[in-house]
């Protein structure tokens, strides 16, 4: 199949690298020195001690690529409104496009609805047919030690689903496409709440360790930051149960799974120390639109927003 990766970063590019692997018609849309990279190159995949590379054809234009059966788009949030009309014109008729984000995704509220705080312009929605969506969740860690690689360091799962609910014919097929790349994927019945859970376990975590600049075991030892991420969480649960997305998990629970991690360093520390734009309206600012919308209160998540953003901008990374 004809596939193109959006946003050839730590996960764009180990997805793009599985997938030229296995003989895909592998395309890039990428700059600057990621597509100088790409080009002399292709992809390349850091697993352990080993890097292997993958031939794809990269461009900075969306138009010399072509129409597409399969868009990844692999950007952070913030990028995707200035570069969806790019992508526009890599979707035909049966083109699938699966937005791999951290965060909540324009299309999440349905129909009619997408949110003005991750799609300010609605450049987006008018860009982006909801035919044309797929929705994914990536439980993965990886990074990129030189551009053009990802080195991948942990793989769950991807989870992909109808936006509006129920597996489809194509999300199978999208499923057993990435499965044979060796990319461990399952199907969601309802990927809205797969990625609400998602969020509930790193709306706290990210923008506390950008604002401390402490890794997660850190995080979690201080009694005070704590109680100040589960009040967030007990938030999150209360918009989330409101919108059909209900988490029957504790807080202390979640929080459990992410000690095991260790000393971690979330993305958005990671984006703070290397100077990148911040993700704060996908993990923060979205959430709070909703919170608004179904009339929950969430003063916690709006300290922590606030708290975030101004430090975002003195850093001139929001």
């Amino acid at each position: 199949m004809k596939i193109a990766i959006v946003g050839a970063g730590a996960i764009g590019t180990w997805v793009g690298a599985r997938l030229a692997e296995t003989g895909h018609d592998l395309s890039a849309l990428a700059r600057g020195d990621t597509l100088a990279a790409l080009q002399s190159r292709g992809l390349g995949l850091k697993t352990g001690e080993q890097t292997t590379f993958h031939p794809c054809r990269a461009s900075a234009e969306a138009g010399a690529l072509g129409v597409q059966d399969i868009v990844m788009i692999a950007v952070k949030a913030q990028a995707l409104p200035t570069l969806a009309p790019a992508i526009g014109s890599m979707i035909g008729t049966d083109t699938m496009v699966v937005p791999m984000l951290n965060g909540v995704p324009w299309w999440f509220m349905g129909e009619g609805q997408s949110l003005r705080s991750v799609d300010p312009e609605l450049s987006i929605e008018r860009s982006i047919p909801r035919h044309a969506l797929v929705g994914c969740v990536v439980h993965a860690s990886a990074a990129v030690p030189e551009p053009g690689i990802s080195h991948l360091r942990m793989c769950d799962k991807l989870i992909v689903g109808e936006p509006s609910g129920g597996v489809s014919a194509r999300v199978g097929a999208l499923r057993d496409c990435l499965e044979s790349a060796g990319i461990p994927t399952v199907t969601s019945e309802d990927i809205r709440k797969e990625v609400w859970y998602k969020l509930w376990g790193n709306m706290t975590m990210n923008p506390m360790s950008a604002l401390t600049l402490a890794t997660m075991d850190c995080l979690l030892d201080d009694p005070l930051l704590r109680t100040f991420a589960l009040q967030a969480m007990e938030e999150a649960r209360s918009i989330g149960a409101r919108i059909g997305c209900p988490i029957t998990e504790s807080g202390e629970a979640r929080m459990q799974v992410t000690r095991k991690l260790g000393a971690f360093k979330t993305s958005m520390l990671q984006d703070v120390e290397a100077g990148r734009s911040l993700e704060l309206d996908a993990l923060l600012a979205a959430p709070l639109e909703i919170a608004q919308a179904v009339g929950a209160e969430a003063p916690y998540l709006g300290a922590l927003f606030g708290l975030a953003r101004t430090m975002g901008r003195s850093r001139q990374l929001y």
